[in-house]
């Protein structure tokens, strides 16, 4: 009996009516009261974040106008007595000066303090340079250019012209193959002081420590003077920075592994970090019309409120210094992180910094403003605040939340049982249709074929004995296909009721193979099949239901004739596998998809495909040959054979008799 569609599309609607439509407008009324509870809740997230930014912008502010006021006095000191500009505080990376619209940076008040104070030498020593220069690189005779730059280091007043003679005088060495001299007068040009420089304003001493590299000499004096390079307050300039970093560069090739390799890699960051903040500072000067600090210290005169104005991919916050006690007026740049460490440390600041939050520019949405102090900049929280606040939610909300989640478990579970059953019900509905619709079309073949033959019998009489023969072996074969199937539909429906009782005696299986055989005869020969048996001899007896066992053999043989395909081959074979008796019905047909051989021994089951729906099938062989043989203690075991087709594998325990 077809099933009904309209029966499903029945069902599946008073289950929406019933049971979804009830829930879902529970479901949407606790969503939107938790969702008012979260817009409050977000609310109170928002208002706490502009509390925080404006406490930490106040806290900010006082702490940079602090370190503004004493850099301001120390440059001061500094620029007006010409001595070396030091700062202060930690987190300040730039004081400079700014001179018609222009900023001056420390290292070239410097090199133009040095220049005003170098005075030329007299003509004597340029004279000695020159002929010690012509005899080196002209005549190429370096004794003599050694001659001259020894004379020009004798005559030469200015420390500045003491050390380029005798850096002139080392090369010299170095060309003339003395690498003693070279190398003692190159140690000793190391140790020069960092004011002693060329007219680039590079030191002498960094020339020395890339001769003493080359030749592999002095690695730990050039490190130590590398490292109070890198450790000194002051300023290098371009010139300086990127020569030191060749050095150090040098340095790491030559090094000899271990801690010193670690040391020299240690210097190469810190030297790739001093450019970075060198390069930012660069890019400062170019930039420094356009940001327009200027005009901010106009409005600082007026509303009485400094600005601080965030600069660069390494943040920086820059500020206008008016001129002090008629000096120059300053520009004073502050590292955010270092400034935002300082601050944390301070014990008394702990609760007004969270720890998660960063500061970011006013070209992106997320983020609350610091102020008008801080017009560029703005502060972005971590998701720990957030949490933090969200813990303080209100019990209501709290309670709706659970309510919602338990709402949705509950409704969730009851339709997936509900639908699941409607689907198996539907499903039972289908396989039992299609079962009705395969047994009468398995009744009706062989009913057809006996009362076809049975008729022509009777019509024809009994002359042709042969015929006769034949068509009476036929009507009994298609009897015993009838029985068969009649069998399998009474065995199935009492192994559902559990009424199914197994007559168990010891029995030989070597029988129950020949009974098989002897019974699948007729239908193999009249489709051509080749029955190939194997059997191992001396197995003992076994208890079971030779009926039962017989049954799933000949079912399992029904099977492989089906599905051979053009093959006309199947083996059946027995033998003693451990303490069990393996039986194996092996075909060279279609094969089963690996996806499929778990659930070929369902009921009803049958592997969708276009084979299977031109082969007639009830679903239920393979079914009762698993509850057979599981019934006696054994196993099932399906896969495909390497050559094509499938094994059909029963595991019976053997049971010595008595």
């Amino acid at each position: 009996m077809p099933v009904n569609p309209r029966s499903h599309r029945k069902q599946i609607l008073l289950f929406l009516l019933a049971v979804l439509l009830p829930s879902l407008v529970l479901i949407v009324i606790t969503i939107r009261l938790i969702s008012q509870e979260q817009e409050l809740a977000q609310k109170r997230i928002l208002d706490e974040h502009r509390r925080l930014a404006r406490e930490i912008g106040q806290h900010l502010l006082v702490r940079l106008e602090k370190i503004k006021l004493q850099e301001t006095n120390a440059a001061v000191n500094w620029i007006l007595h010409e001595a070396r500009p030091e700062y202060i505080n930690p987190e300040v990376v730039l004081v400079c000066l700014i001179e018609e619209q222009k900023l001056t940076f420390p290292w070239e008040i410097i090199q133009t303090k040095r220049a005003s104070q170098q005075t030329k030498e007299n003509t004597n020593f340029s004279h000695i340079i020159q002929r010690g220069e012509k005899e080196e690189f002209e005549n190429k005779n370096l004794t003599r250019a050694a001659q001259f730059y020894r004379k020009a280091l004798t005559t030469a007043k200015e420390p500045a012209n003491k050390g380029f003679a005798q850096l002139l005088l080392a090369r010299a060495f170095q060309k003339a193959n003395q690498s003693q001299e070279s190398l003692g007068h190159y140690q000793e040009i190391l140790a020069l002081p960092s004011g002693i420089t060329d007219e680039y304003g590079i030191p002498l001493a960094f020339y020395a420590a890339g001769r003493l590299l080359d030749a592999g000499e002095s690695l730990s004096e050039v490190a130590n003077r590398i490292q109070s390079e890198l450790e000194s307050k002051r300023w290098l300039s371009p010139s300086e920075s990127y020569m030191l970093r060749g050095t150090v560069e040098k340095l790491i090739n030559f090094s000899p592994g271990g801690s010193f390799q670690d040391t020299a890699e240690d210097f190469q960051q810190k030297i790739n970090e001093y450019i970075a903040k060198l390069e930012q500072a660069l890019t400062l000067q170019n930039d420094f019309q356009s940001l327009g600090l200027e005009e901010n210290q106009n409005r600082e005169a007026q509303r009485d409120e400094p600005i601080w104005t965030v600069y660069g991919a390494e943040p920086w916050l820059i500020s206008y210094t008016p001129p002090l006690s008629g000096s120059q007026p300053l520009l004073i740049a502050v590292d955010v992180q270092e400034i935002l460490a300082s601050l944390r440390a301070e014990g008394n600041n702990s609760k007004v910094f969270p720890s998660e939050f960063q500061f970011v520019t006013d070209t992106t949405s997320e983020g609350e403003s610091l102020g008008p102090n801080f017009p560029r900049l703005k502060i972005a929280f971590g998701p720990s605040i957030d949490t933090a606040l969200k813990k303080q939610w209100s019990f209501r909300q709290s309670f709706y939340l659970f309510a919602l989640i338990l709402i949705l478990s509950v409704t969730l579970f009851t339709a997936y049982l509900l639908w699941r059953d409607v689907r198996r019900e539907v499903r039972t509905a289908e396989m039992r249709s299609q079962f009705v619709s395969s047994v009468s079309h398995e009744l009706k073949t062989p009913l057809t074929s006996i009362r076809m033959f049975a008729e022509t019998l009777r019509s024809r009489g009994s002359k042709d004995k042969k015929m006769q023969q034949e068509y009476l072996d036929t009507i009994v074969n298609e009897s015993q296909r009838l029985t068969r199937l009649l069998n399998n539909v009474l065995d199935f429906s009492k192994i559902e009721q559990g009424k199914r009782i197994y007559q168990r005696v010891p029995t030989s299986l070597y029988e129950i193979i020949q009974a098989t055989a002897r019974a699948m005869e007729y239908p193999l020969s009249q489709l051509g099949f080749k029955l190939h048996i194997k059997t191992e001899k001396g197995l003992p007896d076994i208890m079971l239901d030779r009926d039962a066992v017989e049954q799933a053999l000949l079912n399992l043989l029904s099977n492989a004739m089906k599905y051979s395909g053009d093959s006309r081959d199947i083996n059946l074979r027995l033998e003693r596998k451990g303490d069990f008796a393996l039986i194996q019905v092996i075909d060279r047909g279609i094969g089963i998809d690996a996806k499929e051989q778990k659930q070929i021994f369902n009921k009803f089951y049958r592997v969708p495909s276009q084979e299977n729906e031109r082969l007639p099938g009830t679903g239920l062989g393979l079914t009762i040959v698993s509850y057979i043989i599981k019934a006696h203690g054994g196993r099932m075991e399906v896969k495909n054979s390497p050559g094509g087709g499938s094994i059909f594998s029963i595991y019976l325990p053997l049971e010595t008799r008595e």
